[in-house]
């Protein structure tokens, strides 16, 4: 355990608590532990979640753009709205993840130093995935969550990276009450 993983950590449980709570600070946190975990995990040979840690870093500013305030007038403000995935984006979604998995994967196996290529790739693709629906603000991206996070969660304790583990295993939780509070959000809506 590293101050650098503990401050990651932190950060990561604060950013999630806020996105449960459709508060746009989340991304400039976000931001920040994704840069972390960046150094972090590629200090333990995980080069997907390196990557995707990479790849959230440049999302957290898409979506803070996504998730920021715009005024139509001199009164009136418009907030993105929780909305759901179409089917056809489902599919598209899980298409796309299934197939770029196995490539990811089949990269790490030939060209990486990596014992658990496939999780590592699953977690990194369907975590962008994941991410892109957090920023458009579709509800469907916290279900995913939970899974990844759980998935992460025992690749992190494999790789002796236990407070992350822990770490993950609270995100799942928190992802639970993001999908509960973004649920009564889109029914009040």
């Amino acid at each position: 355990m590293t101050a650098l993983e503990i401050i990651g950590f932190a950060l990561t449980i604060l950013a999630i608590a806020l996105a449960a709570r459709s508060h746009v600070l989340t991304w400039p946190l976000q931001l920040v532990a994704s840069v972390l975990y960046v150094w972090l995990f590629a200090q333990f040979n995980l080069f997907g979640e390196a990557t995707l840690q990479a790849v959230y870093a440049v999302l957290a500013v898409y979506g803070w753009l996504q998730w920021r305030q715009r005024r139509l007038d001199a009164t009136t403000v418009v907030k993105l709205p929780v909305q759901r995935l179409s089917r056809n984006e489902w599919w598209l979604i899980n298409g796309v993840g299934v197939l770029a998995t196995a490539a990811v994967a089949n990269l790490q196996i030939h060209f990486l130093p990596t014992d658990v290529p496939v999780l590592d790739s699953a977690i990194f693709v369907f975590g962008l995935l994941a991410q892109w629906m957090q920023a458009k603000k579709r509800l469907e991206n916290w279900p995913y969550w939970i899974v990844l996070n759980l998935l992460a969660s025992g690749v992190y304790f494999y790789k002796s990276l236990h407070i992350t583990g822990v770490l993950y295993l609270l995100l799942a939780g928190l992802a639970v009450w993001g999908w509960r509070n973004w649920q009564r959000e889109l029914a009040a809506a």
